[in-house]
């Protein structure tokens, strides 16, 4: 067999290659590490707006709002906790700790509506 006949990549193209991998990886693993979070966060915007009709719903019958305890929480990677008053309520969706870890910032919705995004209890705009 003749040396000049053997075909395939040299340790340098190989290495080339890896690189140009590891620079294209790089770039866009931040991407989508930016849609995760904002994915689960509109998913949990999603929860809390529910959780608000059936507030909604249960103030038509009751005409208050203390009393509710049946906040629907399917979402694993914030915990939705609700505060009532008679006539006003907030509901707050915390990240969970154990599947978004990553997360810091938290929704809050209330009676008229209004879903803010925190990153800290008084770093809040609206969403």
């Amino acid at each position: 067999m003749n040396k000049h006949s053997l075909h395939g990549f040299t340790l340098i193209e190989a290495m080339v290659a890896v690189a140009i991998v590891a620079i294209l990886a790089s770039i866009a693993l931040p991407s989508y590490d930016r849609f995760v979070r904002s994915s689960r966060l509109e998913n949990a915007r999603a929860d809390l707006l529910n959780n608000a009709q059936r507030l909604e719903r249960y103030y038509a019958q009751n005409r208050k709002f203390t009393g509710f305890d049946k906040l629907k929480n399917d979402n694993r990677f914030f915990t939705i906790e609700g505060s009532y008053e008679a006539n006003h309520f907030t509901l707050t969706a915390k990240p969970n700790s154990t599947s978004n870890s990553n997360e810091s910032r938290f929704l809050q919705l209330d009676d008229s509506g209004t879903v803010v995004i925190c990153e800290a209890a008084d770093e809040c705009v609206m969403y």
